[in-house]
């Protein structure tokens, strides 16, 4: 599949059933379909936003990295979301402040930066759609500075557990877990293995097996 048809761009993104006809034909006539391979590094730090992406399938991870290689996930987008960071890069003619990269096989579609500002210039609709989602997405952001400026990195890490577990499994590598927390390795390794002894969980290779988690149990 190369190009998207009216119905599935309304499932995907339902707020622009309500929007005026020309908008959507707008849309859909310059959009371009892309796919991406998963594990894909699509934007650096510093490069130019020169598409508007919308999110059709799969997912992306947009981190920061620190000078000693050491990474944190600022956030994740998946079907019908944007990319805030991209979003406000084009309205404030900025750079992109992060990197992004797949984490499995992405469908986008890429509206030229011209043709998104024409289109949030002419309707307020397409304003209030993109501006709600970088509030959004800003609030989570701050949300993420101060769990890392004044949490604890035991709690942290076990919130992070439970959100990305599914049927109380998580297959990740430790290497993972600390990119998207944004600490080291061996800090992941050594209070998994605490919450091991504890009987709290199950470790095996790249798998994780939640038992009896508890935030008041720390």
């Amino acid at each position: 599949m190369n190009s998207i048809n009216k119905d599935r761009f309304f499932k995907i993104f339902p707020f622009f059933k309500n929007t005026p006809e020309p908008l959507v034909q707008h849309m859909l006539s310059s959009a371009r379909y892309k796919t991406l391979p998963g594990n894909m590094l699509v934007k650096l730090e510093g490069d130019k936003c020169e598409d508007f992406v919308l999110m059709l399938s799969g997912e992306k991870r947009i981190f920061k990295m620190g000078s000693t290689d050491r990474e944190i996930t600022l956030y994740e987008i998946g079907s019908g979301d944007i990319c805030v960071l991209n979003a406000s890069c084009i309205l404030s003619d900025t750079r992109l402040p992060a990197n992004a990269a797949t984490t499995c096989k992405t469908d986008i579609l890429l509206i030229s930066a011209r043709d998104f500002l024409d289109m949030i210039a002419t309707y307020a609709e397409m304003r209030t759609f993109v501006h709600s989602h970088i509030n959004a997405g800003f609030a989570d952001i701050m949300s993420l500075i101060s769990e890392v400026a004044f949490g604890k990195m035991d709690v942290r890490l076990m919130n992070y557990l439970i959100e990305k577990s599914t049927d109380a499994k998580l297959k990740k590598t430790h290497h993972q877990i600390a990119q998207d927390l944004g600490t080291s390795r061996e800090v992941v390794s050594r209070l998994l293995k605490d919450f091991e002894r504890q009987d709290m969980l199950h470790l095996s290779r790249n798998s994780i097996t939640l038992k009896e988690l508890s935030i008041s149990s720390l």
